[in-house]
């Protein structure tokens, strides 16, 4: 997956992450910058660079695949920097993407501080579960994508509503998405969308029902096909759009609502299809299974909540 530049982004966003999660004490009001070091002829992963001028300068560096280098690389950054601004004080810090890449260059890791992104986002996790970077990160430090599918909603949630400023959400927001997509290849921008159905802005400007149909139907149609063959092709593509129809219902309700009851399931999954593609049309005016419930109640009958 595609890294850096949406990890800048996240940092960028708000440079004072770097030191909450190294539990290094803050310099104050900074910025993250993209520097290029003309005695190495090379930039930096990003240099902190903080107001106040006692406050030293930190190169971060995210390093997600192997480099013997590592080490020497930063710290030669570290001293061309220092050089560059009248021997400013300087420090390092170096975040890996996962166990096992630290290559632990003596004496150069006594210098420079590394930290493993996983484990310290697991400890924030565990500290302050609702804190925007432990959300922004989840699809790419995620163990299960099945989990992640149904969680992904919650997670863009978590940071839409944060207390950020609106141009840090802004930024968190377009790199979770960004890394949804990488993470969940199998899925396309259609099912992405109607997974975060509700939260993201350009659906909640769109017809969102009808995007849903459209899966709905591209699926029942990749169904009819298969069954077409099995059942004869009529009646197999009518069971195959009503399968299809189905199981997008069910895409939505797992991001919206999470797993849905079994009882719940079965009642969709013996929908007409006529049926199906009302409650497609309703569900993005459902507030609650309770609402769900009530419709089920009497599906041939209308498109509204009967309660």
């Amino acid at each position: 997956m595609r890294t850096d530049k949406q990890l800048f982004k996240v940092f960028e966003a708000n440079p004072d992450w770097v030191f909450e999660l190294a539990r290094i004490p803050s310099p104050g009001k900074a910025t993250l910058q993209s520097v290029t070091i003309k005695a190495l002829q090379r930039t930096a992963d990003g240099v902190v660079m903080p107001e106040a001028p006692q406050q030293p300068l930190t190169v971060v560096e995210f390093q997600f695949q192997e480099d013997p280098t590592i080490y020497t690389r930063t710290v030669a950054e570290m001293i061309a920097l220092q050089e560059a601004h009248q021997m400013r004080a300087v420090q390092g810090v170096i975040y890996f993407g996962y166990n096992g890449l630290d290559p632990q260059t003596a004496p150069w890791n006594q210098v420079v501080r590394s930290y493993v992104l996983p484990d310290v986002l697991k400890t924030l996790e565990r500290e302050q579960p609702s804190h925007p970077l432990v959300a922004v990160f989840k699809p790419l430090l995620a163990e299960d994508e099945e989990t992640l599918v149904h969680e992904a909603a919650n997670h863009y949630r978590a940071i839409k509503r944060s207390e950020l400023p609106a141009t840090c959400k802004t930024a968190l927001l377009d790199v979770f998405v960004s890394w949804l997509e990488q993470r969940l290849k199998h899925m396309g921008r259609q099912e992405i969308e109607i997974m975060l159905l509700g939260e993201l802005p350009s659906l909640e400007e769109t017809q969102s029902g009808k995007d849903l149909i459209r899966l709905g139907e591209q699926r029942g149609e990749q169904r009819g096909e298969q069954r077409g063959e099995q059942r004869g092709e009529q009646r197999g593509r009518e069971i195959g759009r009503k399968e299809g129809l189905a199981e997008a219902i069910l895409v939505f309700l797992a991001a919206r609502h999470g797993t849905v009851s079994e009882a719940i399931q079965q009642q969709i999954t013996a929908l007409e299809a006529g049926e199906a593609e009302r409650l497609l049309r309703y569900l993005p005016q459902c507030s609650s299974l309770d609402d769900l419930a009530q419709w089920l109640a009497t599906p041939s009958q209308t498109d509204q909540p009967t309660g």
